[in-house]
């Protein structure tokens, strides 16, 4: 089995798969969008769905270029233990396909699975006749080594970041802060997850992701609507391979998002949209990775816990 390095240095001189080493999987977010600040159990399905370009300025024979694309569908759920204490999770089934002049490939299956753990710091929206209300959550959690991290076409690795997982057990940092005054509110989220080497002594960067997304909350008596605009942040380190930094691997990206909720009784429906403002991804002199845009859409349903009172915005 060939080393990644090599595939990637081959590709500059002779025709070989190559694609952007920081785009897939590796590179996300774990939010479940603008929840309810009184907390209730919760099971729903998400779809993802981004795009990224990589081209390759050749001097001496043709450039290359591969179009990827990566679709995610999640099985998330909420768990709410008590007033202070809530269990997360996401099983993700992912569907990678690139589209590229020197080679076409398709991988699908389940990928690594999250299970988090918050802690309810502070939420005042029991509290009557207030304006203002906020909530902050901070949590912990693992991603588990459970999707295919060596898969294979003809006897060369696939790109690392193109498989459904990656190989290692991983530790994720979380917090999300909520507040509202009146119809009007603010939705902070940040995730820092630190990597580990798996057990072919590659290890993806460490990542982080930031987001702020600003609601106005429309409430009916039969069903309620929550439009937002924000902006996520995303950044990932240089990978290593057995100690070795890695070429066209780590980078960042600022993304404005236009987004919309909806909620019907038990029923939260969720779609968004969003496009690269800024972008920074570590590529060599002869390489080019561009994220395109990218959208979202999900269903939720609520189911009320001990520690909730009626869903609210």
């Amino acid at each position: 089995m060939r080393k990644l390095s090599i595939i990637l240095f081959l590709s500059l001189f002779a025709s070989s798969a190559w694609a952007c080493d920081i785009c897939g999987c590796q590179l996300g977010g774990y939010s479940f969008g603008i929840l309810s600040q009184n907390p209730t159990h919760f099971i729903g399905i998400r779809y993802n769905q981004s795009h990224f370009e990589a081209h390759i300025d050749n001097q001496s024979i043709p450039d290359e270029y591969s179009d990827d694309t990566y679709r995610t569908m999640e099985l998330m759920g909420r768990y709410v233990i008590s007033k202070r204490w809530q269990l997360s999770a996401i099983v993700p089934y992912s569907i990678n396909s690139m589209d590229g002049n020197s080679q076409k490939t398709e991988v699908n299956g389940i990928g690594d699975p999250i299970l988090m753990g918050y802690f309810n710091v502070l939420n005042t929206s029991s509290e009557n006749f207030r304006d203002l209300n906020h909530s902050l959550l901070v949590g912990a959690g693992l991603k588990f080594p459970v999707g295919t991290y060596d898969a294979a076409e003809n006897d060369v690795l696939i790109n690392r970041n193109f498989q459904l997982g990656s190989g290692s057990l991983d530790y994720i940092l979380s917090g999300i802060y909520t507040v509202k005054y009146k119809s009007f509110g603010l939705n902070l989220e940040g995730s820092y997850k630190m990597n580990t080497e798996n057990d072919l002594h590659y290890r993806f960067g460490n990542q982080l992701g930031v987001s702020a997304k600003a609601y106005y909350a429309l409430i009916q008596p039969s069903y309620s609507l929550l439009p937002y605009v924000g902006m996520t942040y995303e950044q990932s380190e240089i990978h290593t391979d057995e100690g070795f930094k890695q070429v066209n691997t780590g980078g960042n990206a600022l993304l404005g998002t236009l987004g919309m909720q909806a909620f019907v009784s038990r029923i939260m429906l969720m779609a968004s949209y969003s496009i690269p403002i800024t972008q920074d991804y570590n590529t060599d002199q002869r390489s080019t990775i561009e994220s395109q845009q990218r959208f979202q859409l999900g269903v939720v349903f609520n189911i009320p816990s001990k520690s909730s009172r009626e869903i609210m915005l």
